[in-house]
């Protein structure tokens, strides 16, 4: 009886059909949004398009040093970052799959010398493109 199953379920992606949509300017819906709309058939296997803007080792360099408590890009020189693979934290209350980076820096003191390399964790979402924490220097 399980056997009947497992092939049925196994074949249910073959039977997948483009949605209708259509184009109402840049953006797309379901329904007509004018008398001459067009209609466009995509596959339901169609990803978006990667969004704009910093991600990765450049994310953790820019917004994740603001979160550190550097509010001056020019108080501190980013020596490196490095990917330190996936590690799971507490984010919003639950455990969250984050990438780890190590932001290596070295922040000026308060007479405005450079003070010595510290590091920092920088974690990020899956995607890479949102700072979840940043934690503190490790010695």
């Amino acid at each position: 009886m399980k056997l009947p199953l497992v092939f049925m379920f196994a074949l249910l992606p073959c039977w997948a059909h483009a949605e209708q949509l259509y184009r109402c300017g840049n953006t797309y819906s379901q329904t007509p949004c004018a008398a001459d709309a067009t209609a466009k058939k995509l596959p339901s296997s169609a990803a978006p398009d990667a969004a704009a803007g910093l991600q990765g080792e450049a994310l953790c360099a820019t917004e994740g040093l603001l979160r550190m408590g550097v509010p001056d890009p020019e108080g501190a020189r980013i020596i490196g970052v490095t990917k330190l693979g996936t590690e799971v934290i507490q984010y919003a209350d639950k455990p969250t799959a984050a990438r780890k980076f190590a932001v290596r820096l070295n922040p000026r003191n308060a007479h405005g010398g450079y003070g010595g390399e510290q590091v920092f964790n920088c974690f990020l979402s899956e995607d890479g493109r949102r700072v979840l924490a940043v934690g503190n220097p490790r010695p």
